[in-house]
């Protein structure tokens, strides 16, 4: 029995009528019954009631119908997807990121890709509003914090650790805090969707409310060169400034504290059945130039100067 009888008995079962499903595919009145009758003989069933004006289903062919239906929906979809899984990636990928790791992570690498991809047209939104990937039709998006929309499919970027950071000025001017207590002391630069930091220590979780910031944003790029301006303390994703601390211009404080509840760096996109090619490339692609961990995870006290930039796998 092939696929293609079941839909031939479908559409039979449809018209009401064998020789009307035969015109559909060419057949003539007497293959057509041929067809019909192999289809039978597979079943050990009469199907189909055949007068010479009408073709009504048996008992036997209405439970047949049930699942045919079912069974060629189900082929003909998977047949669907292995298709559009093997296309060349093309068409617009309309892509959602903060804008640092936009421009910082993202826009290095684009002459590279569009030379590897030139049928992928690129629309891409960097800011630091958190974007509903399914209501406002983005293909993917990238998330540096954990994820809270468990419908939306993902692939981890990288990690996303965090250091509570501080010019060299700021801290001569100022001091070194080395607990939680003493930010009560210290000017803090604060992300208006984050009022409060959280510390791993010695004795567990500890939250510290920001109750009087310095200045307060609601962009990362704002309290990022509010920190390099020496305005005061900023909690920052490694992956902005790790060559910062590297080179000096920002320095780590309180490391004995980690910083908590730091999640990962995703890409997301919708759910579905198969991930378009457009964006299976692109995600290959980013993951291809941060290296498995991306730098940005290794210690920047260790590294050198340019060591930053793309890895290999």
């Amino acid at each position: 029995m092939r696929l293609e009888d079941l839909q031939f008995f479908v559409r039979i079962a449809e018209l009401g009528s064998m020789a009307a499903a035969g015109r559909e595919i060419g057949l003539s009145p007497s293959a057509a019954s041929t067809r019909l009758t192999g289809l039978e003989k597979s079943f050990g069933s009469q199907l189909f009631a055949r007068t010479t004006r009408r073709t009504m289903l048996t008992e036997a062919g209405r439970v047949l119908l049930q699942h045919a239906r079912t069974a060629v929906g189900e082929i003909e979809q998977a047949r669907s997807i292995l298709e559009a899984s093997t296309e060349a990636p093309r068409g617009s990928l309309r892509f959602s990121c903060n804008t640092f790791f936009g421009r910082k992570h993202i826009l290095p690498y684009l002459v590279e890709f569009r030379e590897l991809y030139p049928d992928i047209r690129l629309e891409m939104d960097f800011s630091d509003r958190i974007v509903d990937v399914i209501e406002e039709g983005y293909d993917m998006a990238v998330r540096g914090a954990p994820l809270t929309d468990s419908s939306l499919l993902s692939r981890k970027l990288g990690g996303n650790p965090r250091a509570l950071c501080a010019s060299p000025a700021y801290l001569a001017r100022k001091g070194v805090p080395h607990t939680p207590e003493d930010l009560a002391n210290h000017d803090c630069i604060a992300m208006a969707s984050m009022p409060f930091w959280y510390f791993n220590g010695p004795e567990g979780e500890v939250a510290f409310e920001i109750q009087k910031p310095v200045i307060k944003g609601d962009s990362g790029d704002l309290t990022y060169d509010a920190a390099l301006h020496g305005l005061g303390l900023s909690l920052k994703s490694l992956a902005h400034v790790w060559e910062d601390l590297r080179d000096g211009r920002l320095v780590a404080v309180m490391e004995d504290y980690t910083i908590a509840r730091t999640g990962a760096i995703w890409a997301v996109y919708p759910p579905s059945q198969f991930v378009p090619p457009k964006v299976t490339a692109f995600v290959d692609f980013l993951i291809s130039k941060y290296g498995r961990p991306p730098y940005w995870e290794s210690d920047y006290r260790t590294a050198s100067t340019g060591s930053s930039g793309s890895q290999t796998v």
